[in-house]
């Protein structure tokens, strides 16, 4: 298996590269073969499904997590806990072929390191999103809205004084070693009452460790100071309250504090 998880996922799940397998057609007997996606007939030749299984048991096994080193320029990063059921990005990303069992949604991964991140511009999206809602300013501090203009559009200042939101990296597995797990949806036709179909997909495993990487400086604003040190406490609490990534009306990408 490529150690590049992207490129496994989008390239090698549905390669051609054979997989041992027990024969479909002799499972009394648990004869084994080496048997390769046969795309002439994804959906009915019995083979394609044993192989996805295969494919997908790799994906949400251990020892996967490679820890993506800070930029050089990051002076500011905290680690928060993914809360149960997990988290999860990219599933606007197409990953489908109709085959029984496959993972069915897209997942982030970095394109140098391939491993699961949120995007530095998904991270900053949301503290932005909600920054009116938990920013009341002290006596002394910028306005809301000259605070959301100096950090987040970086006010008159030069781009290398300006406040740099970077990707958000795995740094810590699960309890039982993993970073990336099942889960599934069951989307319904007209009649609820009609057999469903689950849509499996990969998510960030609940219990991995993220930490969000910025590059801040002390601002001042007409003469008002606004520290990295207040603008930490505040993206922590933001993320920690509302979580991030896709789903979280329904619970997915909760975040809580962590010791570790």
């Amino acid at each position: 298996m490529s150690r590049n998880l992207h490129k496994y996922y989008y390239k090698d799940y549905f390669g051609e590269k054979p997989e041992e397998i027990i024969d479909p057609d002799d499972r009394q007997n648990r004869r084994r073969i080496d048997a390769s996606l046969n795309w002439l007939n994804i959906k009915t030749d019995k083979k394609n499904a044993p192989i996805i299984k295969k494919r997908n048991a790799r994906l949400t096994g251990k020892g996967l997590l490679y820890v993506i080193e800070k930029p050089m320029d990051t002076n500011d990063a905290f680690q928060l806990e993914i809360v149960y059921p997990g988290l999860v990005t990219g599933i606007g990303i197409n990953h489908e072929a109709t085959i029984e069992g496959e993972f069915k949604l897209g997942v982030h991964f970095d394109w140098t390191y391939g491993m699961p991140v949120v995007y530095g511009s998904s991270v900053k999206g949301v503290l932005r999103s909600y920054f009116k809602e938990f920013y009341t300013p002290k006596e002394g501090q910028p306005t809301v809205e000259d605070a959301i203009e100096d950090i987040f559009n970086g006010g008159k200042k030069s781009i290398y004084q300006r406040d740099v939101f970077f990707d958000a990296v795995i740094v810590g597995t699960d309890s039982k070693g993993r970073i990336l797990c099942f889960d599934s949806i069951t989307p319904h036709d007209d009649n609820p009452l009609k057999n469903p179909t689950p849509l499996g997909f990969l998510k960030i495993a609940s219990g991995c460790k993220l930490q969000f990487r910025f590059k801040l400086v002390d601002s001042v604003v007409d003469g008002k100071p606004f520290k990295k040190e207040d603008k930490i406490k505040l993206f922590k609490e933001i993320l920690t309250t509302v979580g991030i990534g896709a789903k979280t009306n329904v619970g997915y990408g909760q975040l809580k504090e962590t010791s570790v």
